[in-house]
């Protein structure tokens, strides 16, 4: 397994990428970002399973982006599963949209990026159709929560309508404050964070886990987006026992996104 090469001073058995992507984008030069060059990414850090959304998806076409993900989960089944993105500019057509892509196995959880699609609220009734299918399914549903957008407490009314939702905070709402953060996922238990962010920060990983535990945490590097070396050292070198690291690198997204993550 690629996880047998993970350097560093833990060695989990398992490492599951729940924050990645794939193609290029609008503004930066990214390399090797197709399918092959996450993959070889994958196998240089020791990453066993990424859950990818496309860059595509949250630009110019979520409906492309959409079919660049099923083309890598079919060429790659045992390393990629899929998040559906979907744009509140096209409200009308979510549903259609959700349902399409949850015709495929690889597809495990929604994405939304509000910041990059008009800054609706998510709260708002363009993000509706999200919710409710998501709950009806018990999906996660991943959104970016970095560089302003919606506050914590437009989460926290998110968690508190849609129960069966897990709501996971891209990079752990990382410019509202880890304190901030801290409360809002202590009185949520359906809000789940994951790292691509923090990681590169000393002491954040260990600070969560402190006031958290280990049990909704989940490693993610922004590959290709991010040189995910930098994400992935961090938690492996941490201060953690091997126990929570195994949990934040994979064991925690296993049971999040199922038996197919194995």
């Amino acid at each position: 397994m690629p996880s047998e090469t993970v350097p560093g001073r833990h060695r989990p058995p398992l490492v599951i990428d729940a924050h990645v992507h794939i193609g290029p984008f609008r503004n930066f030069h990214i390399p090797d970002n197709g399918i092959e060059g996450v993959v070889a990414a994958m196998d240089s850090l020791g990453v066993d399973v990424s859950v990818m959304s496309a860059h595509a998806s949250i630009s110019a076409d979520y409906t492309i982006g959409n079919d660049i993900v099923i083309d890598a989960a079919t060429r790659f089944p045992s390393r990629i599963l899929g998040y559906c993105a979907v744009n509140p500019n096209y409200a009308d057509s979510m549903a259609d949209e959700l349902e399409r892509c949850f015709e495929h196995a690889a597809f495990r959880g929604i994405k939304l990026h509000p910041e990059l699609h008009g800054n609706h609220a998510l709260d708002s009734r363009q993000y509706s159709a999200v919710w409710e299918f998501a709950s009806r399914r018990r999906l996660p549903v991943l959104s970016h929560s970095f560089f302003a957008g919606d506050g914590l407490d437009v989460f926290a009314r998110i968690a508190e309508s849609y129960p069966d939702v897990q709501l996971i905070l891209g990079h752990a709402g990382q410019d509202f404050g880890i304190d901030s953060v801290i409360d809002l996922a202590a009185g949520h238990e359906n809000i789940w964070l994951d790292l691509c962010g923090p990681l590169s920060l000393d002491g954040a990983v260990e600070k969560l886990v402190h006031a958290l535990g280990p049990g909704r945490i989940l490693f993610g590097s922004d590959l290709p987006f991010c040189d995910g070396a930098l994400q992935l050292g961090t938690l492996l070198y941490s201060r953690l026992d091997p126990s929570q690291v195994e949990a934040i690198a994979g064991k925690n997204a296993l049971g999040l996104f199922g038996e197919a993550a194995a």
